[in-house]
């Protein structure tokens, strides 16, 4: 998939969360770096159309997606950083029910029982949602996310409340959808990025300030002789080393 967010912006009342982005996205996982209230999730929120730009559009196929809305909708999954569940739906009614409204058929494709089960949601399918604990409904959040194979995956801090094999078959499972599609992870998880992004955006006050393939900020990171991409972002952003007040 190919798409691009064209002079992206959005303000709340005078203080600006996103100011003129302008960027063309491919295939391959984008890791979203960059402190607290650096724009990442009202940069995913108003790709998933979740929140309206105030100035820009995302573009795809030459058109503004809020003019093919039901399009663009049934291309891509969504996990937001704070996913809503119906506490009395079983996870496997949850999934079914999204499978439907992105335009499933009656037929509940093999997909389901498979994202249950590398997620170790299977075995607790048919319990209801209330009863899930907190890594649990990040999980079936995850899964509903991967639902109908999209052609584009935004990612809102993905990893919380996941455990150590989770995340493994989690990170795995974004490696090989960006083989295929597009994927947009934003995590404080600097290791996430890592180990599965293939282009690193770094993200300030509201703007994308430098973007690389992976490869390259490793190869100056060897170079300057840096510990991890918080170290590179830091330099990026005219920060001291040791000052880390905010987390990347």
């Amino acid at each position: 998939m190919e798409f691009k967010v064209d002079h992206l912006g959005k303000k709340y009342g005078d203080k600006a969360a996103l100011s003129d982005v302008s960027y063309t996205f491919n295939n391959g996982v984008y890791g979203l770096l960059g402190p607290n209230g650096a724009g990442k999730t009202t940069f995913l929120d108003m790709i998933a159309t979740t929140t309206r730009a105030s100035t820009g559009r995302v573009v795809y196929r030459e058109m503004d997606v809020e003019k093919q809305l039901e399009a663009w909708h049934s291309r891509i999954g969504y996990l937001p950083q704070h996913m809503e569940f119906y506490p009395h739906f079983t996870g496997y009614e949850f999934l079914k029910y999204l499978y439907l409204l992105k335009g499933g058929q009656e037929k509940y494709p093999e997909q389901l029982d498979l994202l249950l089960t590398r997620l170790h949601l299977y075995d607790v399918r048919n319990d209801r949602i209330r009863t899930y604990s907190g890594g649990m409904k990040q999980r079936l959040g995850i899964a509903q996310a991967f639902i109908g194979k999209p052609e584009l995956l935004l990612l809102d801090e993905p990893t919380v409340g996941l455990d150590l094999e989770e995340r493994a078959e989690f990170k795995q499972m974004i490696r090989e959808m960006g083989k295929g599609a597009c994927v947009l992870l934003s995590t404080h998880i600097v290791s996430d990025v890592e180990e599965t992004a293939d282009q690193v955006l770094f993200m300030s006050e509201g703007r994308i300030i430098k973007s690389l393939p992976l490869s390259v900020c490793e190869e100056e990171m060897t170079r300057e002789g840096m510990e991890s991409l918080e170290d590179y972002y830091l330099k990026l952003a005219g920060r001291k080393l040791h000052d880390r007040t905010d987390t990347v």
